[in-house]
């Protein structure tokens, strides 16, 4: 019976035609993709192995490129049908081992039937074509609006390389790949492999069907078979790009621009970094770089900074002109993410944060500073680091960067534990062991503790698995000018385990505070007592994780909290000025600092403040204080109109008195700009508008004055709209009418914030995928903070349709709304309002959920704040 139906479906499928083109079928969504599933990768993982493809394109032709593929692979059982990966294509021939067939596919999966495949080795070939994509992810086509040249380049994270050709679209199955590419003979083209052959133009060879330039305009490109790679990690350049060629110890080095860019690339310096890069790390790993080549390409956009494949890495030219930290982290990539590679995607954090460790203390070696992110220093998110990805689309819904920066201060105190020499030959074993392997955290962990000999598991859990961050105080005594006794005390964190870091002492002099001992200490458990500390001089602060060592939170004592208040632009250190910013707004947050006192700080400290990189975390500081202010409304409201106005005040005078220094001066007017609420201030924003007024050393770029047309509009300055409107007549660029969006639906009027938000509410993954990015700019400003009686008129209303939205609508949209319109007012009523919503959390994307649990945090935070305050100080 099975060979019957077997022999009539052949039949069928020849009588159809087996080489009739099949397009997406009519059930596919409206999703781009469906993404791959984690329990589908693992059962799929589990019955095939070897895999190969053999690929060849034509990219001969603009909007689409045909290919055609065959899929080498393994089989343990063939109890099951299979599936390939491929995304929007047309396919016009299948043929599984040696048998045609008609097509089941869907636009997102084309399912092999069991009946054809066979236990053992399995041949699968497919002729298709597909679009090139104008978005974020596939091969991308750009054509340059400079010269009309064509360029294309791959983005394939995470599921997104079945968008080139069929195959199996999961990190753990590493396959080989031989390509071979027909392109315009003016074209340069690159992958992960080496190039064997080009055929010049005239030479014969074969093409897929029918091409629409001559034969004498193309080239046929051969590539070497590659090492084996994850599909995501695989990589195409194409295009009449202007390279550049070196060479670092034997390893090719190869960089790609638009001719129209070409000028303004520094490439010389661009390849001596990448040759200084290269050396260090093969030093420093004990491993030499893995593949052979390595193509750098700077393109004209990616979600990123960059992208870095195996043997190449894709920059958005954004990055430009200063990419050194970029090229050292794209590099470090190679190693920690390439060479070896992550299992699924719940451990995309682990390759990354491991690279931009590795990468951070390259530059410090290599050019002797470091620039530390601001976000990595302080991380105040509680969630756990590794968390569950059922879908490779999850990966969008979550904003990575809190995650991933806990991971590398985690990472970061465990190089500190463990020694710098450690923790390296750690990775080098790492590296070795699981070369062009699959690899997740606990093989990381247990290649430490192999180098090591110390059990790290108990300590690994914590530190990546576990949400919250340890709260470390400093509590000592003093008998006369010297300590009698110093404790460590630690909350919310893990008792069992054993953590370190460094102690700073500082003493108040004649001058400001100066270092008087920093000292290395390990600590466990709910309280321990450094007994070294007994008879050292009294410090006047204590910063218990000084030099940033440990992810933790620090609370100051009462007597540091209080020279922290008063003398804290004294500190020479700017890192530990930085620190104690964040340490002081932490305790503003906890309920612990009055509002009004950090208020009092910044205006008595942050004038004499010469550090942009402190100034930026504590002015945002501000901004953050300014917004819950606002949302107290109207409790508070006498006090919060004097310390706006103070900061505006102070902003303004410290931008013209910062005229010989243009980033400190830009800071303080981009500042003054934001604290300018009131009528004054409007005015004078208004007059700089108009050019009836100036700053010296201050530019209006369009930029700039969308943001004063936005927050005059915001406020409702009088003649505001007719501003708005003369400035979008004036820049008529897509940047420019995004931005006339955003001041138009800022205006406190609720007509049209009404019309506005029936648009949001109505919004479904059917609409028009232009209305997401015009309704995403709307949110961010439907309901700015102070507009507190316009966003209720709504809000019970976005609260009884919030399921009903959540299953309308994708990630992103949810992720956009879920940040700007959940309902907030300061209160325990709206408190109580969110919480209703988790009584049914099952009713919710994780999206959604996540984002629900954000706002509950928040509003938690602004009581916190709110009940701290001092009655109209």
């Amino acid at each position: 019976m099975r060979l019957f139906s077997l022999c009539a479906s052949l039949l069928l499928c020849l009588l159809i035609g087996a080489c009739q083109s099949t397009s997406p079928g009519s059930k596919q969504g409206s999703e781009k993709s469906l993404g791959i599933s984690a329990s589908i990768a693992k059962q799929r993982a589990s019955r095939v192995s070897q895999v190969s493809y053999q690929l060849h394109l034509d990219l001969t032709q603009a909007r689409r490129f045909k290919g055609e593929a065959q899929i080498q692979f393994k089989l343990a059982d063939t109890q099951q049908a299979l599936s390939l990966d491929l995304e929007q294509a047309l396919i016009s021939q299948l043929v599984i081992n040696g048998q045609k067939l008609y097509p089941n596919y869907d636009g997102h999966r084309l399912v092999i039937p069991a009946s054809l495949l066979q236990g053992g080795a399995n041949l699968i070939k497919v002729d298709f074509s597909s679009p090139y994509s104008h978005e974020d992810q596939g091969l991308i086509e750009f054509i340059d609006p400079k010269d009309g040249l064509r360029y294309l380049y791959s983005h394939f994270l995470p599921s997104s390389a079945q968008t080139l050709a069929p195959q199996f679209d999961q990190p753990d199955l590493r396959a080989s790949y031989r390509l071979s590419v027909l392109a315009p003979s003016d074209w340069q083209i690159a992958s992960t492999a080496k190039v064997q052959s080009r055929l010049p133009e005239g030479e014969s060879h074969q093409t897929v069907g029918e091409s629409h330039q001559p034969i004498s305009q193309s080239s046929l490109w051969q590539f070497m078979l590659s090492e084996p790679v994850s599909p995501h990690n695989f990589s195409l350049l194409a295009g009449p790009y202007h390279t550049w060629q070196s060479e670092a110890e034997g390893i090719a080095l190869q960089l790609f621009s638009r001719q129209s860019q070409a000028e303004s690339i520094d490439a010389e310096t661009w390849l001596s970094q990448t040759q200084q890069a290269l050396n260090y790390y093969q030093r420093r790993l004990g491993s030499k770089y893995p593949f052979g080549h390595y193509t750098q390409a700077i393109v004209p956009h990616l979600p990123s900074e960059f992208r870095a494949s195996q043997a190449q890495t894709s920059f958005d030219e954004r990055s430009l002109p200063q990419p050194r930290r970029e090229i050292l982290r794209a590099l470090a990539e190679q190693w920690l993410g390439n060479l070896v590679t992550l299992k699924w995607w719940d451990q995309l954090w682990l390759n990354q944060s491991l690279a931009y460790l590795v990468a951070d203390d390259g530059e410090a070696q290599l050019f002797g500073s470091t620039q530390a992110d601001e976000q990595q220093s302080f991380i105040r998110s509680p969630e756990q680091v590794e968390q569950q990805i059922a879908n490779s689309l999850e990966l969008f819904s979550q904003d990575p960067l809190p995650s991933q920066n806990k991971a590398i201060a985690q990472l970061n105190q465990l190089k500190f534990m463990l020694g710098d020499t450690s923790f390296y030959q750690g990775i080098g074993y790492y590296l070795e062991h699981f070369a062009l392997q699959n690899a997740d955290l606990n093989d990381f962990i247990s290649s430490l503790e192999q180098v090591t000999k110390q059990p790290l598991s108990q300590w690994s859990q914590a530190a990546f698995k576990r949400a919250g961050v340890t709260r470390l105080e400093a509590a000592f005594s003093c008998a006369g000018d010297r300590i009698s006794r110093f404790d460590l005390k630690q909350h919310n964190g893990d008792l069992g385990s054993t953590q370190r870091v460094k102690l700073g002492l500082f003493t108040l002099g004649r001058h400001g505070l100066h270092k008087n001992l920093v000292s290395e200490v390990d600590y466990q458990g709910a309280s321990t007592e450094v007994k070294r500390l007994k008879g050292v001089r009294c410090p006047d602060l204590v910063f218990s994780n000084y030099q940033n060592k440990a992810y933790v939170r620090v609370k100051l004592d009462k007597a540091s909290l209080e020279t922290a208040l008063l003398h804290l632009s004294s500190l020479e250190e700017a890192d530990l000025r930085r620190m104690l910013w964040q340490s002081l707004w932490e305790s503003v947050l906890a309920g612990e600092l009055p509002l009004p006192r950090f208020i009092g700080s910044t205006l008595v400290n942050l004038p004499a403040e010469t550090d942009p990189q402190v100034l930026v975390g504590a002015q945002d500081q501000l901004k953050q204080a300014k917004t819950l202010l606002e949302q107290m409304s109207p409790n508070q409201q006498r006090y919060s109109r004097q310390a706006l106005n103070a900061i505006a005040q102070m902003s303004l005078r410290l931008t013209i008195s910062n005229k010989a220094d243009p980033a400190l001066q830009s800071l303080w007017f981009d500042n003054y700009l934001h604290f300018a609420v009131s009528h004054q201030a409007k005015s004078h924003l208004a007059a700089l508008l108009d050019e009836r007024e100036s700053l010296p050393g201050i530019t209006l770029t369009p930029e700039r004055r969308w943001q004063i047309i936005t927050h005059l509009n915001r406020y409702d300055y009088l003649g505001s709209e007719r501003l708005l409107l003369k400035e979008k007549q004036k820049d008529s660029s897509p940047e420019g009418q995004t931005a006339a969006l955003g001041a138009l639906v800022a205006r406190p009027s609720a007509k049209e914030k009404r019309q506005w938000f029936e648009r949001i509410q109505a919004h479904s993954k059917e609409s028009d995928p232009q209305l997401l990015a015009k309704l995403t700019q709307v949110m961010r400003h439907l309901y700015p903070s102070e507009q507190k009686a316009l966003s209720q008129a709504s809000a019970e209303q976005r609260l009884a349709e919030l399921a009903e939205v959540d299953k309308r609508n994708s990630q992103a949209f949810m992720q956009s709304y879920t940040a700007n319109l959940l309902p907030r007012s300061c209160s325990y009523a709206s408190l109580l309002r969110l919480q209703a919503l988790l009584d049914k959390p099952e009713g919710y994307s994780p999206t959604t959920l996540r984002g629900i649990n954000r706002t509950i945090a928040a509003e938690q935070e602004c009581i916190r704040v709110q009940e701290a305050m001092q009655p109209n100080p």
